[in-house]
């Protein structure tokens, strides 16, 4: 198992920064440990490429309104080669299915409680 240093610079490498979420867990080294590994795995599998893992983050981060996870994204992703346009996409996806997940769920309660 890496070291709690060997991970955090990992991180700072990866994002630029060490953001907040690893600071935290830097008091409990397992969880930062486990938490850092399955990222690590997901971010190494090469079935999509690192930018469009990235850019998923993007739209991830902004159908759940995350602001700082949205900035953190975005500057990866630019770091990563992702253009404007594609960043702007991400979140415009993103939002998309965050609305459609909100109409889903209200049309339901609303058809089964007026129609």
């Amino acid at each position: 198992m890496k070291k709690l240093d060997e991970i955090l610079a990992k991180i700072e490498e990866f994002f630029g920064f060490v953001p907040e979420i690893f600071k935290v867990l830097e008091d409990e080294p397992q969880i930062l440990k486990a938490y850092y590994n399955k990222m690590e795995t997901i971010l190494s599998n090469d079935a999509l490429p690192l930018v469009t893992k990235e850019l998923i983050g993007v739209g991830a981060a902004a159908a759940l309104g995350s602001e700082h996870c949205l900035k953190t994204h975005i500057k990866v992703s630019r770091r990563l080669g992702a253009s404007k346009d594609e960043i702007l996409l991400a979140i415009l996806i993103g939002a998309a299915m965050a609305e459609s997940t909100a109409l889903s769920k209200s049309l339901r309660v609303f058809k089964e409680e007026i129609l």
